[in-house]
C-alpha cells in the first residue's frame, strides 16, 4: 500500500492547470484545534479556529507551490499537488536532471515558509522569539488589543510556518532535509546507502520529536513518532525512499 496514492482526497481548484486536491487527513488538523482552543474564550476561539484552519491549509499549500513553481523552472511536469493533515506532497512527473536542481527544487518549501514567517513576524511588530518558538509581544501593534482572535491566529500561523521551515530541513524522511541530504551524500556513495544514512538519523529525529512533543506539543509527538516509524521502515528497505 502506498500511503500517498491509496488515500481518499477531494480536487478543490487548479493553480497553473496543476489540481489542488485535499485528502481525509486533513480532518485531524480541526480535531487537534479544538482540544488546543478549548481553554481560550470562545469569543476568541470561534474566529480564530477557522482562521487558522484556512491559514494552515494555506502554508501547506504554499509550501508544495514552492516545490511545484522551482520545479517548472528546470522543465520537470507537476501532476498534482496534495494537501493532508500534517503533510502536503507535489508530485513531480519526471526526474531533476541533475543533484542541483533537485536540491534547489526540495529547498523551496521551506523557504516558502520563511517567508510566509517573517511576513507575519513584521505585522505582528517584529517580536523577540524564544529559543521554543514564542513570541514575547511586549509592544503589541493596536490591531492585536482590536482583534485578539487574529491576534491569536497570527501568532499560531507565524509559530507553525517557523517550525515547518526549521523542522522540513532536519535530516529525515520524507522530510525535505531528509532527500537533501541523501541527494548530497548520494554523490559520494550508493543512493541506497546514503537512504540508510538518513533514515537512522530519521529515526533519531523522530523519537526526539516524540518524547520532546510528550512534553510541549501533541502535534510534535504524533509528527514525531511517524517520521521514526516511517525511517526505520526506510532503514531496513532503502528503495522505499526513491517513492518519495
Amino acid at each position: 500500500m502506498n500511503f500517498i496514492d491509496d488515500t481518499p482526497r477531494l480536487e478543490l481548484f487548479r493553480i497553473g492547470g496543476i489540481p489542488v486536491r485535499i485528502d481525509v487527513t486533513f480532518i485531524f488538523v480541526p480535531l487537534l484545534l479544538l482540544g488546543i482552543l478549548q481553554q481560550a474564550p470562545f469569543a476568541i476561539a470561534g474566529p480564530a479556529f477557522a482562521a487558522i484552519i484556512v491559514g494552515v491549509f494555506l502554508s501547506v499549500l504554499f509550501h508544495e507551490l514552492g516545490h511545484a513553481a522551482l520545479a517548472r523552472l528546470f522543465g520537470v511536469p507537476v501532476g498534482e499537488i496534495l494537501v493532508g493533515g500534517f503533510y502536503g506532497y507535489a508530485r513531480m512527473l519526471d526526474v531533476p536532471r541533475s543533484t542541483l536542481a533537485n536540491v534547489i527544487i526540495l529547498f523551496a518549501g521551506p523557504l516558502a515558509n520563511a517567508a510566509i514567517f517573517f511576513a507575519l513576524w513584521r505585522l505582528l511588530g517584529s517580536p523577540e522569539i524564544s529559543g521554543a518558538g514564542y513570541f514575547h509581544l511586549t509592544d503589541q501593534p493596536d490591531w492585536m488589543s482590536d482583534t485578539p482572535w487574529l491576534a491569536y491566529a497570527t501568532v499560531t500561523l507565524a509559530r507553525v510556518n517557523l517550525a515547518m521551515a526549521i523542522f522540513n530541513l532536519l535530516p529525515a524522511f520524507p522530510l525535505d532535509g531528509g532527500r537533501i541530504y541523501r541527494d548530497v551524500i548520494a554523490t559520494v556513495v550508493s543512493r541506497a546507502t546514503a537512504a540508510k544514512i538518513i533514515a537512522g538519523l530519521g529515526v533519531i529525529v523522530g523519537l526526539w520529536a516524540a518524547v520532546t512533543g510528550l512534553r510541549i506539543d501533541i502535534v510534535l509527538m504524533l509528527i514525531g513518532a511517524q517520521i521514526a516509524i516511517m525511517n526505520w521502515a526506510i532503514l531496513k528497505r532503502p528503495d522505499d525512499a526513491e517513492q518519495l
